[in-house]
């Protein structure tokens, strides 16, 4: 039997939004050789691990 899917909250989309942000411009600094790759690896770590439970 298929389980109910579940709903994603404002705050959980949000959360998401931030991420996919985050990593993008991470990225982009990188390409454009703003940052190293070292420094691009740290802020992917940071971003993944981060506390989006504060709010604004």
């Amino acid at each position: 039997m298929d389980k109910p899917k579940k709903s994603m909250t404002e705050q959980e989309k949000e959360s998401v939004i931030q991420r996919l942000w985050l990593t993008y411009y991470n990225d982009t600094l990188y390409e454009k050789g703003v940052i190293t790759e070292e420094e691009r690896n740290k802020m992917r770590v940071a971003i993944k691990t981060r506390n989006t439970s504060r709010r604004r």
